[in-house]
């Protein structure tokens, strides 16, 4: 059933409808032919007669209101249906029995709603009032309709809260056909109904106000008879004022086909076309593209494209310009026009002001069309507040009046003028660029970072443009000026990366350095899983996972107290079997190496606003040392710390951000090598520490083992004494500690490194026996 069908459906009796209930809709915008409009007039007569008609919200209970409520019924509450009826009885004792018992039941269900909310006992209580208060006030008649074979009508008009929300909806369930009507957006609905399940929706393709307005008296025919107001309800509103004329813009909401005439074509190939190939039928229309591309492929390869379409747009002839960042804001010569439009004006006397003063110098038509555009972006504008509406509007005003005149100088019908947009856009400037789209510009809009998609996914404004995306992205740059170095791959090199795409795109099989960034799943082990898990290449280990680009890393953070039955040969075995080419190995403390004298506190805190970190300024200085390392490991390597700032790992007194900065800046160069080697699919890199003393580990050597975690090393400290150490500025839901067998002390750890004489290797060579000769 269409939008059309369920609003016919409900001048039917019931009996005759299917489903034979009342219905709920919301009707958004309206259809370009009028029926939606002709559909809300009738309705609108019959609001008239036993029915109501909302046009500006529900004014809250008056104190006197209130109080009368009150001295009838008591001070008692609790939602329960038997005191709500009996309520009913006292304060509605007009309704017949069945009308109450339903009426009822719908008011227990909408304060239900209410409860699943969170609403608490107090703010149930005052909705309860208010809907009470109001059934008298505003409702009586209508409520005297429930249960009859055409349903009484309710129509509500314009924004709405969400105990207005809950008044319609306990008002269809009790038997009432309800619609609300907003010509120009759905979102302070949504806002009260955010599951949207309370109505269904019939949606429009134009959002302006119909012209005349459904209420409006037709001429030459008497206005609606009033109901007779009682005695205890307040003052009728003051009457709605007469519709604005027709806008002059009337007429043209067809002028222009937005996208449709494209069909596949590219964006940077449809925007070169004259307008006598976009042309769709007979009837002439002005033909605009409006797309935005997301993210980016091979740099060189991408910026080629741009390079390329500026090259072919200035050899079109087609009027263009390119558009590299944000508008810059009005001048004061800009904003003069408008600054004599009454703020305080009805909102849409207030667009149809601004609308009217937006008249650049160019063709008749384009002013039109321009005006049109910015009436449709403000009518759908969020902003409720007037001052701020103003501003928005004054602001897109001037953007689309200085663009235009700029485009549309020397307008030639063959060929449509052309914005491009290069960079991340912000609300107004979607805003903007979707109203030049809708005035007959063809619009292009390139954000390098694909996260830029967000603000057009999450815009207020209807998706009308065309999207591309592309897997990559590539931060913002200035708009390239000339052809780029570019290299071609051989047809070996192109199958290559066919094959790649083959192979490692979601089948669990895994490029060497596929991936370039990590996080960290930190295992929960017993004493056993860490020896099995050790030597466990990341992607066989549980909780492994590639998503979005990410290696979610297994690893392992334990400290292993005790030896296993005090067996000390078997327990050097065990450890000596752990120690891998990829293993750091520590026997003796202090353990922290830097590779020369590391910045003080001040210095680095230079490089910190507010606890972050400033990489390109340290990247610039004197102190940093990773300049010869790759950028990717460069990058990752001061994104986890980042990371160690943000977390709550590491405890202790003084400036730790500034502390951990000046310890991470200044690693040994054997650690960074392991850490610029680790393949996050593959084999994880070890730290692998014995401690047979009685210091404590100290904050430095804390901050590199919470690093280190953070990057995804393997970390496993034994500690065959039992005794504290990393415990001293690490937290202890940050590892695992595992008691192994009984406490040993006095203790001088072996060579490691090295087999002993005769073994066949660790522990395994124990077990089955010496080498033979």
């Amino acid at each position: 059933m269409t939008g059309i069908d369920r609003m016919e459906n409900c001048f039917l009796p019931l009996n005759q409808r299917a489903p034979s209930s009342p219905s709920f809709l919301r009707v958004i915008g309206r259809d370009g032919q009028g029926r939606t409009t002709a559909l809300l007039q009738k309705f609108y007569q019959l609001t008239q007669n036993g029915g109501l008609y909302l046009p500006s919200g529900i004014a809250n209970p008056t104190e006197p209101e209130t109080a009368r409520f009150f001295e009838a019924v008591g001070a008692q509450f609790f939602p329960e249906r038997a005191l709500v009826e009996r309520h009913m009885t006292v304060w509605l004792g007009q309704l017949r029995p069945a009308q109450r018992q339903v009426l009822a039941q719908a008011v227990m269900d909408a304060l239900s709603v209410l409860k699943a909310q969170g609403a608490n006992d107090n703010i149930i209580k005052n909705a309860y009032i208010k809907f009470m208060c109001w059934f008298r006030s505003l409702l009586g008649h209508v409520l005297m309709g429930i249960g009859k074979a055409s349903p009484p009508k309710v129509l509500f008009e314009g924004n709405i809260t969400k105990y207005e929300v809950l008044l319609l909806h306990l008002l269809h369930r009790a038997g009432c056909d309800v619609w609300y009507v907003n010509f120009a957006s759905e979102e302070s609905y949504k806002k009260a109904d955010p599951t949207l399940a309370f109505s269904q929706l019939v949606q429009g393709d134009v959002f302006s106000l119909p012209s005349p307005h459904f209420a409006a008296s037709p001429a030459g025919s008497p206005a609606p008879a009033q109901r007779p107001a009682s005695a205890s309800a307040r003052p009728a509103p003051p009457p709605r004022p007469s519709p604005l004329p027709p806008p002059p813009w009337t007429g043209l909401d067809d002028a222009v086909s937005l996208n449709t005439w494209a069909g596949d074509k590219p964006v940077w190939d449809a925007v070169l076309l004259p307008c006598d190939q976009r042309a769709l039928g007979p009837k002439p229309k002005l033909c605009a593209l409006f797309a935005a591309v997301f993210g980016a492929d091979e740099r060189s390869e991408y910026r080629n494209r741009l390079f390329r379409l500026k090259r072919a747009l200035d050899a079109s002839g087609k009027v263009w310009r390119l558009l590299e960042q944000k508008p810059p804001a009005p001048t004061a010569a800009e904003t003069a026009p408008f600054l004599s439009v009454d703020k305080s004006a009805p909102r849409e006397a207030l667009i149809r002001a601004l609308a009217d003063r937006l008249t650049p110098n160019c063709g008749k038509v384009q002013a039109l069309l321009l005006q049109r555009a910015f009436a449709l972006a403000m009518e759908r504008s969020p902003e409720q507040d007037s001052v701020r509406l103003f501003n928005r509007g004054v602001r897109l005003a001037c953007w689309l009046r200085r663009y235009a005149e700029v485009l549309f100088e020397g307008y030639r019908a063959e060929r449509q003028p052309a914005l491009v947009f290069y960079g991340t856009a912000a609300e107004s400037e979607i805003t903007f660029l979707w109203a030049m789209a809708q005035a007959g510009v063809d619009v292009l809009c390139f954000c390098p970072e694909r996260d830029a998609r967000k603000a057009f996914a999450g815009h207020y404004l209807p998706p009308l443009w065309l999207e591309c995306c592309f897997e990559g992205s590539l931060p913002s740059e200035p708009f390239p000026q000339r052809e780029e170095r570019v290299r071609a791959g051989t047809t070996a090199y192109n199958a290559s990366r066919e094959l790649d795409q083959l192979l490692y795109s979601d089948t669990g099989m895994f490029r060497d350095r596929q991936f370039a960034r990590s996080q960290p799943v930190t295992l929960k082990t017993t004493y056993d899983e860490v020896e099995q898990l050790w030597k466990e290449e990341a992607q066989y280990r549980p909780s492994f996972k590639t998503e979005g680009g990410v290696v979610y890393v297994p690893n392992l953070f334990s400290k292993v107290c005790g030896v296993d039955k005090g067996d000390l040969a078997l327990y050097w075995d065990r450890i000596r079997a752990m120690v891998t080419e990829e293993t750091y190995l520590v026997t003796s403390l202090p353990f922290l190496k830097l590779s020369g004298p590391s910045m003080s506190a001040p210095q680095a805190r230079a490089f910190l606003h507010s606890g972050r970190l400033d990489p390109k300024a340290l990247k610039a200085s004197q102190f940093y040392r990773y300049g010869y390392l790759p950028d990717d490991t460069q990058d990752y390597m001061l994104e986890k710390i980042q990371a160690l700032m943000d977390y709550d790992l590491i405890t202790g007194g003084g400036d730790l951000t500034a502390t951990m900065l000046s310890v991470l800046t200044n690693l040994d160069k054997e650690l960074l090598r392991l850490l610029q080697n680790f393949d996050f699919t593959r084999t994880i890199p070890k730290f692998l520490v014995v401690d047979v003393t009685e210091t404590l580990f100290s904050l430095e050597e804390c901050i590199l083992l919470a690093f280190l975690n953070l990057v995804g090393f393997d970390i496993a400290v034994f500690t065959p004494t039992g005794y504290r150490n990393l415990e001293a500025h690490l937290r202890p839901d940050s590892f695992d500690t595992l008691t192994a067998g009984e406490f040993l002390f006095d203790l001088t750890v072996p060579d490691l490194r090295s087999r002993r004489a005769g073994e066949s290797g660790g522990w395994l060579g124990r077990l089955f026996g010496a080498g033979r000769p």
